[in-house]
């Protein structure tokens, strides 16, 4: 199929997901067909290790799909640039492997920038999707209030924008002429989304619609399907690169007021203890200590953060056990043996991937290292000149 045929590049990166990744291409097959649209589908593979690569493989008579496989594992962001650029129609929209497209909402927003060709890239929520069990739709990611349309190059409406609503422009269909001058392997310090929306605004109006186009697994028992939530509980910091990006571009020909600084800051503060709440409940729902206690800190220089179901105190001396047991699995391979005096309450709030490396068992007699956790510091005494111990209370008392 020629270029100039292909309305719709339906863009999907792939790693290690075989069982997704075949779902995701033949229900889009089926459907795209049926609308009797001129699409393809991009696919292309991150160096997986899994069937992947011979899947794909069995595809390579359909016409509509074009596969691709990275020489070396690049990571997601560098993985959905790649395939949004190996985009041969007038219009491409991003997908994971693990989400699927509403059809007859792409073909309506698709037919809307046919017939508005000021509009570059049309965004939309997503629809979250609970996997567990089957398919359970939960609701939208962000909600809007209807159709809202940012002009070429009006940063301060779609600053008050996404301040209002708290938009993550993530799910797009973008014009292929947009797209090349908008989206690339990703920059350090700023989140992907907000970096490629901006500059697509820089270059079209960028209209927002109410309505999904794309359904997105939120919860599932694979803990491979996790994309959205490693965003939010690692690169949250990044969305504020993203605003400044965008206040940086309203403000590229004038020079703010003093107000005008003192509100961004204000509203950007809002916003940022809003993610990083959102951030700190995941991590304490993940038993991520260290991540919970330095997030909190964080978050407690600009106002007070309310902890539900724990206190601080407890994410303190949590933390501190977690990177003692850490050290103390690096140091040797054998289970790690915990002192009596840490109680089985303390230790099931533990990281599964923690727990399982800790025992109450002493060592047979054996020239293993071992490593000791112990509040005691006569617990595992007199130690093997190989062994090493890890006292717990020098460890939390640096979670000050």
């Amino acid at each position: 199929m020629s270029s100039s045929e292909i309305l719709l590049s339906i863009c999907v990166p792939t790693y290690n997901r075989q069982f997704l990744l075949e779902r995701n291409v033949n229900f889009h097959l089926e459907w795209f067909r049926r609308l009797g649209m001129s699409f393809e589908i991009v696919l292309v593979d991150d160096c997986s290790t899994d069937g992947t690569a011979d899947y794909i493989k069995t595809l390579a008579d359909v016409p509509e799909v074009s596969a691709y496989r990275r020489v070396k594992n690049s990571g997601f962001v560098s993985n959905y640039a790649f395939a949004m650029r190996r985009a041969r129609g007038r219009y491409a929209v991003f997908l994971g492997d693990d989400d699927l497209l509403i059809p007859e909402k792409v073909k309506e927003y698709v037919e809307i920038m046919q017939a508005e060709p000021s509009i570059g890239m049309v965004q939309a929520p997503w629809l979250l999707v609970d996997a567990r069990g089957g398919q359970r739709d939960i609701g939208p990611f962000y909600r809007i209030p209807g159709p809202t349309r940012h002009s070429k190059a009006d940063f301060s409406s779609f600053l008050n924008f996404i301040f209002n609503h708290h938009v993550f422009p993530e799910f797009l269909i973008v014009r292929r002429d947009v797209l090349a001058k908008s989206i690339s392997s990703a920059t350090p310090f700023i989140f992907w989304a907000y970096l490629y929306t901006v500059r697509a605004l820089d270059k079209a109006d960028v209209l927002f619609m109410p309505e999904p186009f794309a359904r997105v697994t939120a919860i599932s028992d694979d803990p491979r399907m996790q994309q959205g939530n490693n965003e939010c509980m690692f690169q949250w910091d990044t969305y504020r690169g993203g605003i400044e990006f965008l206040a940086a571009q309203m403000w590229k020909n004038k020079i703010p007021s003093t107000y005008e600084r003192d509100d961004f800051f204000r509203r950007l503060t809002e916003f940022m203890m809003q993610r990083q709440g959102v951030a700190l409940r995941l991590h304490i729902e993940a038993r991520n200590w260290p991540e919970a206690y330095i997030l909190y800190n964080r978050m407690a220089a600009y106002q007070n953060v309310p902890l539900a179901g724990t206190s601080i105190d407890t994410i303190q001396k949590l933390a501190g056990l977690v990177v003692a047991a850490k050290e103390a699995a690096a140091f040797s391979d054998q289970l790690i043996i915990i002192d009596p005096a840490v109680g089985n309450d303390i230790v099931d709030l533990l990281p599964p991937a923690v727990k399982d490396r800790i025992t109450r068992e002493l060592p047979s007699h054996d020239d293993a290292p071992r490593a000791w956790l112990r509040l005691d510091p006569r617990f595992g005494e007199p130690l093997k000149r190989n062994d090493a111990a890890f006292d717990l209370p020098a460890y939390i008392d640096q979670f000050i």
